[in-house]
């Protein structure tokens, strides 16, 4: 009997930890990324404003061949879509939404995956000008992690696992819109 009532006492201490520990923990993690392209704000605004133009620079999309895009609405405008569905393994399943805009500064975005595991987070392009055709583009991920998950922030760091996926995004992006540049 005295074996079963300390094994309650260890398990309900455990879970009062764990759950003042979940009061103290971040409910996000958080990706941000920087590069610098020599184009102008406006020329890089008009690809990053495409979703079909995103799915071009995901690293992600190039890593899934079985990756099949769904886009509604209006691409280029708030409230236009891209879902995916591709390898449980790779891609998963999920809808990215633009969610708002400033014209030649700011494409936001809000993401909904729905497999393997269910989640939303939040995605930004912001673009600052520093002179004529040179333009800072930082790219901004958060993800959200709510009680009592967030626990596992102790032990995960999205920033270690996908970070560099985002640096190669962003290396795509200066490629392309350099390239683009020197047709011009």
């Amino acid at each position: 009997m005295k074996g079963v009532r300390l094994f309650g006492f260890f398990l309900l201490s455990v879970i009062v930890v764990t759950a003042a520990f979940s009061f103290f923990m971040p409910v996000s993690q958080k990706i941000t990324r920087s590069i610098t392209i020599n184009a102008s704000a406006d020329t890089l605004y008009t690809e990053l404003i495409k979703l079909e133009n995103f799915n071009r620079f995901s690293v992600w999309g190039g890593q899934d061949s079985s990756l099949k895009y769904t886009l509604s609405g209006t691409d280029g405008t708030v409230g236009a879509s891209s879902a995916w569905k591709g390898s449980p393994e790779i891609s998963g399943e999920g809808i990215i939404t633009i969610a708002a805009v400033e014209i030649n500064k700011k494409v936001a975005h809000t993401i909904s995956f729905s497999q393997p595991r269910k989640g939303t987070a939040k995605s930004s392009f912001t673009l600052t000008e520093k002179e004529k055709n040179v333009t800072d583009l930082t790219w901004d991920f958060e993800m959200a992690t709510p009680r009592p998950w967030n626990i596992f922030n102790l032990f995960y760091s999205l920033d270690k696992q996908m970070g560099t996926d985002f640096e190669k995004g962003l290396a795509a992006i200066k490629l392309a819109m350099e390239a683009k540049a020197i047709i011009k």
